[in-house]
């Protein structure tokens, strides 16, 4: 089988999520070999992708990105096991506060709890994996993002997420002659188990609330975890210097329409 990714590094942060742990898997049998960062334990999941091969591919690391302390411990490991990142996936994320994530009704500590997360964890990553990549003078950092849209997106998520618009276009123009690429997929909504959280959290019933979101899509479905894990793939074998900085909207058409 074809791994025109053997010898490179990818960090996944929100690995153990739908769509974390649909990147991974993907990755690794692209030939890479994958850091799965996560607050939550992924051994199980570095498990199932180590089984498939006849050398490991993945790695598990307990990591709380809101923390700068526990991202350098991470990126130190990675050092002295392989250098360094060369593929940066910033896909962790928290919704907030389920029962109150709009303004007014949000906390500011809880916003800020949100942002940590979502869009501070994603700088510190990033800020650790430039050194890397920029002695290497090639690397890829995508970013799971939202678009500029407040209809039915969590205040804190929204702030966090569309951040990465402009956050992917700075680091593309500052370190495009460094070999460094960037990417950010904007989503709205995808079908995972998270959002099946947020529709009962809001006292709707599950199934009839995936369907009208389904509905409410140009292509009659939500995006699939699967799906991404591909686009992201397709970014990382680029090899067009001009594939850079790009922000790609993938809603089924939602934003526009509604």
């Amino acid at each position: 089988m074809e791994e025109p990714l053997k010898g490179k590094v990818t960090l996944v942060t929100g690995a153990g999520g739908g769509i974390g742990a649909k990147i991974c898997e993907r990755f690794a049998q692209l030939g890479s070999f994958i850091y799965l960062c996560d607050i939550e334990e992924t051994k199980d999941l570095a498990d199932i992708i180590n089984g498939k091969y006849e050398e490991p591919r993945s790695k598990p690391v307990r990591c709380d990105i809101s923390s700068r302390e526990e991202i350098k411990e991470m990126y130190h490991l990675i050092s002295r096991d392989h250098g360094g990142v060369d593929i940066l996936i910033n896909n962790a994320a928290v919704y907030g506060p389920l029962d109150t994530h709009h303004f007014p009704q949000i906390s500011y500590d809880d916003f800020l709890k949100t942002i940590k997360i979502d869009l501070s964890g994603a700088v510190y990553c990033t800020l650790m994996a430039l050194p890397y990549m920029k002695g290497k003078k090639c690397g890829k950092i995508i970013f799971t993002a939202a678009p500029l849209s407040s209809s039915g997106i969590p205040c804190p998520y929204l702030a966090g997420k569309a951040g990465f618009i402009g956050l992917a276009k700075f680091i593309a123009e500052k370190y495009s002659k460094h070999g460094i690429q960037t990417f950010a997929l904007l989503l709205r909504h995808v079908n995972t188990p998270m959002i099946r959280r947020v529709a009962k959290s809001r006292g709707h019933n599950v199934e009839e609330a995936i369907q009208k979101m389904n509905e409410n899509s140009l292509t009659g479905r939500m995006i699939i975890p699967e799906e991404i894990a591909e686009i992201y793939a397709y970014f990382a074998l680029a090899t067009v210097p001009d594939v850079n900085g790009i922000t790609l909207l993938s809603d089924g058409g939602i934003t526009y329409l509604r």
